[in-house]
């Protein structure tokens, strides 16, 4: 098995507990070296792992040779490290968002084509169990044509980290936003055609949005609705699709989608009156509809391996997991919201 000479940009939350773990745990990644401004996580890295520490990128592309560059670092330096390990001939593995705007995003994507290296991103949500399932459910046809699809995220947080601050890359739109939208459009399988966003600051003790809610319309006419709520006090339902004959609702605490939908060869007649005298004087009545209910249990399903992925396309040339292609419509519509939320 080839394995590909790696390092890890940035130890820490989704640095130390995905990306290095993932990394050592797969044998086609060699975990050579690390990079933390921070010399007791560089450390820490060396006596787990055997990786050796550098204070900053410039330092590790100058000393190591590498095949890969994993940046788990904030947003605000992505494109910064990314373009230096282009240039040092390594491809590029990064989190989400790609960068904080989309014009860093296309330096990114351009350099990468002018070294002749490979990019793709952490786009994780697309890959998880509940997303395979939802999949499947569509493709059996249950719900009829899809025209809304609702992702949910409410709690009550007063963000005291660096996403906090908007001069970091932070805020929801970024930092869930980027998880949602994505996840939605990879299912809705179209690109987003309108966009329409409010953002507020409530909770968080930053400047960075804490409230986001946006509605987007795809070029298939699909509306996708996100709404990411971190000064509420209760929780939301985390996932709804809306079909013309049909609805799944994602159940977390039974770890299943819950399906209720009809046969279009079982519903009963119903006779259209054009007159404007309603007869009877009643409202409108529609029959019983013979409506049939099913459980997809989580545990039927599996999640992707995102670094056997990153394997594959890395080191053995295939298609990647998420396209760059997909990651720029992702960046495009961020900075469409921004624009529309003003």
């Amino acid at each position: 098995m080839k394995r590909l000479r790696t390092a890890i940009i940035g130890l820490g939350r989704v640095g130390w507990q995905f990306h290095l773990q993932e990394a050592a745990r797969h044998q086609g990644f060699e975990v050579a070296a690390v990079v933390d401004p921070l010399p007791e996580r560089r450390e820490e890295a060396r006596a787990k792992f055997g990786a050796w520490g550098y204070p900053d990128h410039r330092a590790l592309l100058a000393a190591e040779a590498l095949d890969l560059v994993v940046i788990a670092s904030p947003t605000q330096f992505h494109a910064e490290q990314a373009l230096a390990a282009f240039e040092a001939g390594c491809d590029v593995f990064c989190d989400k968002p790609l960068a904080p705007s989309l014009a860093e995003a296309d330096r990114m994507i351009a350099a990468a084509q002018q070294h002749g290296r490979k990019l793709t991103v952490y786009q994780p949500h697309r890959g998880r169990v509940e997303t395979v399932a939802l999949q499947d459910i569509l493709r059996r046809g249950l719900l009829g044509a899809p025209y809304l699809m609702k992702r949910a995220e409410a709690r009550y947080v007063r963000r005291n980290d660096w996403q906090a601050f908007r001069a970091h890359g932070g805020g929801m739109l970024n930092n869930y936003g980027a998880h949602y939208i994505d996840q939605l459009l990879y299912v809705a399988g179209s690109p987003a055609k309108r966009i329409r966003c409010v953002l507020r600051t409530i909770a968080s003790l930053g400047d960075a949005e804490d409230v986001v809610k946006a509605l987007i319309e795809t070029e298939s006419g699909v509306m996708l609705d996100v709404d990411i709520n971190m000064a509420a006090a209760q929780e939301m339902s985390p996932w709804q699709v809306l079909g013309a004959r049909g609805s799944a609702t994602l159940d977390l605490g039974a770890r299943a989608w819950r399906v209720r939908y009809y046969l279009p060869e079982e519903l009963p007649p119903q006779e259209l009156h054009e007159g404007l005298a309603a007869p009877g004087r009643e409202y409108p009545r529609d029959p019983a509809i013979p409506w049939r209910e099913e459980t997809f249990p989580l545990a039927n399903y599996a999640g992707v391996d995102f670094y056997e992925e990153c394997y594959r396309f890395f080191a053995l040339g295939e298609p990647p997991f998420v396209p760059i292609e997909a990651s720029r419509e992702l960046m495009r519509v961020l900075e469409a919201c921004r624009a529309d939320a003003g």
